[in-house]
This record gives structure tokens, C-alpha cells and sequence, in this order.
């Protein structure tokens, strides 16, 4: 058959352009074959938020790539979320997504729908049981009304056949859901990390408890030694004047002492403090006897002879002889008939039980609920060489103190509140001290301490850390009449957990007793860009158009300009 010259040239060029198609398809494939394998073999992310939300720490990583047993994660987060709680639940998958691939494969998570299934209200008394804690969020309808949505924002860490709980959206109702769950972004590296650093521990920690000078009973700081347990080795020990009784722990607490402590006692403390203890003072600088109340008797506040003044005194603080009161309080149900009639209480609040707000400047309370005292002291911060203050709870600006003795009566939970009293300001209940600590010790004679038995003294402490709180009610839980403990922060008059009691407790022991710095992961700052919601209605019209209209020009622009450089391109060549 014959071709012409011209005729050849045609075929010639058309087997060219597919060659090149072909060649090009094959290229484009090995480079997507390539990006997948190097995307698999390496972890790679970008992150260009200010500040830097999606940034996993050194010390995270560090520890992911140190995994040697495998990591699983039951994350309760899965399914049709309220819009607020959406960006938790991303969080949660991307920080997860993460930790997997820093681990080498060693952590895996599972999203679970605590919802779905029949059996629902089984399945939410386990997770109660399991310690999580419900979260209630309302939301507008379709319809214009207010749907309620209970919702279990937790998950389960298990290592080496060993669980830890964790709830990670703390209900706190003085802000929005909002600015709850960007507080829950914020923390969520520090609480999965923690989680994983406490379980992988291959030795416990031992935690004292102290007893003996009319301390909180075993009931009455169960739920918190229960939830230390899990992580710490915790007992109840008495001191009896031996140096050497507090040697092998880690961290002592001294929750709400009523008698006085003797010196012998107080020199077991000191000495513990000068070779590096860590020392946890939750302490009443006012005794009142609340059963009378509750008989609907009057009582007084009369000062706490605890004789632990001038040893606090010697190490930076003065816990003064005080209560303070404030607007910014809990409620307590009154009996609100006339007499002789039948009761009937109503929540009314009780000044005596302040609500102290956390400090945001230090982990140990950054970002924590409001914690509900009974009957607090103030705390006064001395000057001191070495040793350095920050305080972590204080009252409201709208405070007031009442110096002791005083009297308390229920009439005056009914009677007209002088408010111009409450202008005092923002008082210091609790604060951290940090630095080396001299010994009250250290200009006596010994031979009579440590019962008869010589010992080696120290004036001055290695650097070392404690935490004073002006009131021992802090760390109480209260108690139900068949002797079970009820959870610490639990709010008897609304019957849920209110107050963050247990996350303050929790972070004084975490910070207390860490040696590896995780703590200053809870200083990561993640700033809130909330919608300016008078802006989203009035244009809410407009950006519907805009994002229905805009993608389907932006197609067909780039339809016809594709076409328009085929035609261009090869319209002449044929």
C-alpha cells in the first residue's frame, strides 16, 4: 500500500504523542507508588498554626519511640457529635493518628460509639463504673428547641495488662462548651502522655499518707487514695518520732490534721523536707464543728491548734487564723418553711463554702474547674532566699475574711448580705513553694529526738518542692450513710461531679512527683478563633451561595480552559 511523505509524517507524530502519554501515565504512577512507600516509611507533618496545636513535644516522642510492649487505646469520641465537641474529636484522631506513627505501630486506638447498640444504659453503668464521666451538652434543634446530649468524653489507655481511665473534657460550668473543649485540646497531649509514662513504670512510687494527729479518716480520703492507687503505692503510716519513717517515699500528704502535732513528729517532717521530700499541707487554720449546723444549732469557728505554724513559717508561708467568705460560693440546701410547718429546702448559697479559682500561670491548676472549699484560711507569702512562691488557688475580687473566733449561724444563709463587705480582692488559699528549705531544727538539741537514737541532721534542703493549702477540706470526699465514699468534687445538691478537686488534687501529686517534666506539657497554649456568631447569621445566606456557586464556576472555568489549551495546542497539528 503506499503512504505519501505527508500521510507518514501524521502516523509518525501520533505514535510520538502516544508514546509520551504513555511514558507519561507510567511516571506519574511510579511517583504516587513512591510517595505512598515514603509516606509509610516516614512521618511527616507540617505544621504551620502559630501555635503549634499540631506539634507533638521532644519528650513525647521520645517516649512513643521507647515503646517496647504494644499500647491500646479505647477512645470514646466516635459518631454524631454536637458541633461544640467536634473539634475534641478531631483533635483526639489527629494527636492519636500521631502518637501511632511516632510509636512505630506499637500504640493502636480504636473510636468507639458509647450510643450505639441496644443495650446503651448497660454500657454507660460500666463506663461509670470504669470512671468516666458523663458529659450533658445541649443544643438547638431544627425545630428552634433545646435538645440535651449525654455524651462519655473519655477513653481507656491499656499497657501490660494494666488500665488507666481518662476524662478528657472537664465540666466547668463558669465558662462555655466552647472554651471547656479548647481547654481539653489543650491538655490532651499531657493526658494521653502521662497515662502511658505511669503505666510503663516498672517500679510504684509510694505516697504517705500520715495519721495520727486527727487527720481525715481512711473513708474520708478514699476516692482519692483509690485513684492514686492505680498509680502509687499509697499507705497510712504514723510518724512516732522516727527520722527514718518517711525514707522510702516519694511524696507525703497531711490532710486536715485537728491536734496538735509534737515536735518529735514535726523533726520526721523536716529532716524528709531537708533531704528532698516532697510534702503536700492541706491544713484547717479554723476548727468548726458543722454537726451542730446540721441540727440546726449555731456553733463557732475557734483557731486550729495544730502546731504547725512556725514550721510552715520557717519554709515561706504564714497560714493566717482566718476564714475567708465569699459571693462566688457553693449552695447548700436550707429549710426555707416557717416553723411548724413542713420542710422544704431550697438551694441557697453559703459564703463560708468559697468556690477558689485556679490559677492559670501554673500547670499544677491550669485549666482546671473551680475548686469548692469549706471554711478556707488565707495564705501569706514571706520573703526568703532560695525559695520562691506562686500562688495556684485564690478567692473571687469579691471576698471577705473574718478573723476567728467567730460565731456561724444557718439565719445567715437567709439574711440580706452586706455585699460592700466582699471587696477584699483576689486572696491567696494555696501556693507552691520551690527552692531549699531551712530546717526549724536547726538551732536545738537533738539528743532527745529520733527517740534517744542518733541521727544525721540537715539545716538546709537540697532543692526540693511543697504545696500549702489553707484548708484540709480540699482533699475530703464526702462519705453516704452505708459508709461508701462518694466521688471527690461530687456536688450532693445536683448530684454530679462540679468542682475540680480531684484534677487539683491529681496535678499537686503529678508535679510533685515528676522527674521527667511532663508537667510543662500543660502549659501548651492553644488559642481559641471562634466564628463571630452576630456576623454568621446576618450573612449565613451569602457564604451558602458563595460555597454552592463558587466550587461549580471554579469546574467549568477550568473545563473550558483545559479544552481551550487542547484545541490550541493540537488544533493545527492535523
Amino acid at each position: 500500500m503506499y503512504i505519501c511523505k505527508q500521510d507518514k509524517h501524521i502516523v509518525n507524530f501520533r505514535m510520538t504523542v502516544k508514546q509520551k502519554d504513555i511514558l507519561h501515565f507510567f511516571a506519574v504512577a511510579a511517583g504516587a507508588a513512591a510517595l505512598f512507600l515514603l509516606a509509610n516509611t516516614f512521618h511527616l507533618r507540617l505544621d504551620l498554626t502559630a501555635d503549634k496545636r499540631y506539634t507533638l513535644s521532644g519528650a513525647t516522642r521520645e517516649l512513643l519511640q521507647e515503646l517496647r510492649d504494644a499500647v491500646f487505646v479505647k477512645v470514646y469520641l466516635e459518631g454524631e457529635m454536637p458541633i461544640g465537641v467536634r473539634p475534641l474529636q478531631r483533635a483526639v484522631k489527629d494527636m492519636l493518628s500521631d502518637m501511632r506513627a511516632y510509636s512505630g505501630g506499637r500504640l493502636q486506638y480504636e473510636l468507639i460509639n458509647p450510643a450505639q447498640g441496644r443495650q446503651k444504659e448497660v454500657f454507660y453503668k460500666d463506663l461509670l463504673r470504669k470512671g468516666l464521666l458523663p458529659y450533658t451538652v445541649q443544643e438547638q434543634n431544627a425545630e428552634g428547641g433545646i435538645t440535651q446530649v449525654d455524651l462519655f468524653p473519655g477513653a481507656i489507655v491499656s499497657l501490660n495488662g494494666r488500665q488507666r481511665t481518662l476524662n478528657l473534657l472537664q465540666f466547668n460550668q463558669q465558662i462555655s462548651t466552647e472554651e471547656n473543649v479548647n481547654n481539653a485540646i489543650q491538655n490532651l497531649e499531657y493526658i494521653f502522655i502521662s497515662a502511658l509514662e505511669e503505666l510503663g513504670r516498672s517500679e510504684r512510687e509510694k505516697i504517705a499518707v500520715i495519721d495520727g494527729h486527727g487527720e481525715l479518716g481512711a473513708a474520708q480520703v478514699a476516692d482519692m487514695v483509690q485513684d492514686l492507687s492505680a498509680y502509687y503505692q499509697v499507705n497510712r503510716i504514723t510518724l512516732s518520732g522516727d527520722v527514718e519513717a518517711l525514707s522510702s517515699y516519694a511524696l507525703a500528704v497531711i490532710a486536715k490534721p485537728t491536734k496538735p502535732w509534737s515536735e518529735a513528729d514535726k523533726l520526721v517532717v523536716d529532716q524528709y523536707v531537708m533531704r528532698g521530700g516532697k510534702v503536700a499541707w492541706f491544713i484547717d487554720p479554723v476548727t468548726v464543728h458543722e454537726d451542730s449546723l446540721a441540727n440546726g444549732h449555731m456553733t463557732f469557728g475557734i483557731i486550729n491548734d495544730h502546731n504547725l505554724n512556725d514550721m510552715l513559717f520557717r519554709y515561706g508561708v504564714r497560714i493566717n487564723a482566718n476564714v475567708v467568705q465569699d459571693l462566688q460560693c457553693a449552695l447548700i440546701p436550707v429549710n426555707v418553711s416557717p416553723p411548724g410547718m413542713p420542710a422544704r429546702f431550697s438551694p441557697m448559697p453559703w459564703t463560708y463554702y468559697p468556690l477558689l479559682f485556679p490559677s492559670p500561670s501554673n500547670p499544677i491548676s491550669r485549666n482546671l474547674n473551680v475548686v469548692k472549699t469549706e471554711f478556707p484560711g488565707t495564705v501569706d507569702t514571706l520573703q526568703g532566699a532560695g525559695v520562691s512562691k506562686q500562688v495556684l488557688l485564690t478567692t473571687s475580687p469579691r471576698s471577705f475574711v473574718k478573723s476567728a473566733p467567730f460565731y456561724v449561724g444557718l439565719e445567715q444563709v437567709v439574711d440580706n448580705i452586706d455585699t460592700r463587705l466582699y471587696s477584699k480582692g483576689a486572696i491567696p488559699v494555696a501556693v507552691l513553694l520551690q527552692g531549699e528549705f531551712s530546717s526549724i531544727f536547726q538551732h536545738r538539741a537533738l539528743s532527745a529526738y529520733n527517740n534517744g537514737r542518733p541521727f544525721s541532721f540537715a539545716a538546709k534542703s537540697v532543692p526540693t518542692a511543697q504545696v500549702v493549702v489553707a484548708d484540709g477540706d480540699v482533699i475530703r470526699n464526702d462519705v453516704m450513710a452505708n459508709g461508701s465514699a462518694l466521688p471527690l468534687g461530687y456536688d450532693r445538691y445536683t448530684r454530679q461531679v462540679l468542682y475540680g478537686n480531684k484534677g487539683f488534687v491529681q496535678n499537686v501529686v503529678a508535679y510533685l512527683l515528676d522527674d521527667s517534666g511532663l508537667m510543662s506539657l500543660r502549659s501548651k497554649v492553644v488559642a481559641m478563633r471562634l466564628l463571630d456568631r452576630a456576623r454568621v447569621v446576618r450573612e449565613r445566606s451569602a457564604w451558602i451561595a458563595i460555597n454552592t456557586v463558587a466550587p461549580l464556576a471554579l469546574l467549568a472555568l477550568g473545563g473550558l480552559s483545559f479544552v481551550f489549551w487542547r484545541k490550541k495546542k493540537y488544533g493545527g497539528k492535523f
